[in-house]
């Protein structure tokens, strides 16, 4: 059930020039949200900017009644969003949209993260490091530059099977992730059934993540991101094509989909 209420930030962090991560007061949301969830926020209690913004559930701590949102600055909404302090309220609606479904037991499990993309990511992988046998569970992570890494050591001193990838060389492999992923696929096509995806980044990415699904009947679930109005399923402002022609709704009937279901032009 989506709750609209009122919750205090409890702390903001600057993660990098500009990149943040709030913590915010819900225990509702920290009760009933999954991974691969979103809330819907009003950013400034002023008639300006008018919509909502949605950002993944990044992080829950249940015993505090409390859930983490990861973003980065990129336009008026962040970037009031940037400016708020301890102890602000913000209007919130959620949790909205579907989740992540989780992989059997014997399934080996790839998180491929552009950019933001480890916003919802961050979140499932928490869950899946406490039921997935380590060896069986890999983390690609591309960002632009080293300046935008996020979690390295977090991951690693968790005993991930990490593979970074920055667009200018500045850190790991040089280049797009989606190439580093694509040649591991390669490797496993064996494995391929036995083999289960989640991936979140921009929209090229995904398009590549979605191309090398269908190529090799991968299963892979990716979370989409987009303009949402309403947020609510009321508007249909935030339409995917689906390959058989029809449209769903990325605010309820996803943020998550079967990348072989969609066709992202």
């Amino acid at each position: 059930m989506i709750l609209q209420s009122t919750s205090s930030i409890v702390s903001k962090e600057k993660l990098s020039q500009e990149i943040f991560r709030l913590t915010l007061l819900s225990p509702y949301i920290s009760q009933k949200v999954k991974p691969g969830n979103f809330v819907h926020i009003k950013v400034n209690p002023n008639p300006y900017p008018l919509l909502r913004r949605a950002f993944s559930v990044h992080y829950v701590d249940k015993q505090k009644g409390c859930f983490e949102i990861l973003f980065k600055v990129v336009g008026r909404g962040t970037r009031i969003l940037s400016e708020k302090s301890p102890g602000d309220m913000l209007d919130i609606l959620g949790p909205i949209g579907n989740n992540f479904s989780f992989p059997q037991k014997k399934e080996t499990v790839m998180l491929v993260a552009g950019g933001m993309g480890i916003a919802p990511l961050w979140f499932l992988f928490t869950k899946l490091i406490k039921k997935t046998d380590h060896e069986k569970l890999m983390f690609f992570l591309g960002v632009k530059t080293q300046k935008e890494l996020l979690y390295y050591e977090k991951l690693k001193n968790l005993g991930t099977n990490l593979k970074v990838t920055t667009d200018d060389g500045s850190f790991g492999t040089k280049g797009l992730v989606t190439e580093v992923f694509l040649k591991e696929i390669k490797k496993r096509k064996k494995e391929i059934p036995k083999l289960i995806v989640y991936s979140c980044g921009p929209p090229e990415m995904l398009k590549k993540m979605s191309e090398i699904s269908k190529r090799y009947t991968l299963s892979c679930q990716i979370s989409l991101e987009g303009h949402m109005p309403c947020g609510v399923g009321t508007c249909w402002g935030c339409v995917v094509k689906l390959e058989n022609g029809r449209y769903k709704r990325v605010c309820i009937d996803g943020p998550v989909f079967d990348a072989r279901e969609i066709s992202l032009e």
